[in-house]
């Protein structure tokens, strides 16, 4: 064999292995994107889903565990508005709640803040820009996902209900 077809050769080999890889590193992708979200035993998984007429700012939460105060809140890292339609997957540990049981009394007090602002620890935005929606409390058990859909408008107000995920999770 000529030194030119021995070439030839190697590079065909390598350019089926990348090409090999290619394909399997895709297929895995795919694999891992498409599987369904499950939240852990000690976990409680919210589906915000935003049934809204416009793209949001934030969604600020107080809520209560057991009668423990927190807080917290949802945002896109990329400083972006929370897009109409979108359902945004966030997760609370039974550590995380101080929680010792299998389920715990959640109660929920929602803000929508209409506009994109900076997040911040306080969870203080101006009052023009922030629609509160009416508390839910329903007990969770660890290692279920609940849906949480936020519905209406920055002009009608919003609404709020929360069921177990309909999902594949739950």
């Amino acid at each position: 064999m000529s030194k030119k077809a021995k070439i030839i050769v190697i590079v065909a080999c390598v350019a089926g292995a990348l090409l090999s890889a290619l394909v399997i590193a895709l297929f895995v992708r795919e694999w891992y994107i498409s599987r369904p979200f499950v939240p852990a035993e000690d976990e409680i998984a919210l589906y915000f889903t935003l049934n809204t007429e416009e793209d949001v700012g934030l969604i600020v939460f107080d809520y209560t565990a057991n009668g423990r105060d927190f807080s917290g809140g949802v945002s896109n890292a990329n400083r972006t508005p929370l897009k109409k339609g979108e359902v945004i997957i966030d997760t609370r540990s039974r550590e995380e709640l101080e929680c010792e049981g299998t389920t715990v009394r959640l109660t929920f007090e929602l803000r929508i803040i209409t506009e994109y602002v900076d997040p911040n620890y306080e969870n203080i935005y101006p009052e023009e820009i922030t629609r509160r929606l009416q508390p839910v409390s329903w007990t969770a058990a660890f290692g279920t996902a609940y849906d949480v859909v936020i519905t209406g408008s920055k002009t009608k107000g919003y609404t709020v209900t929360v069921s177990e995920h309909a999902g594949e999770a739950s």
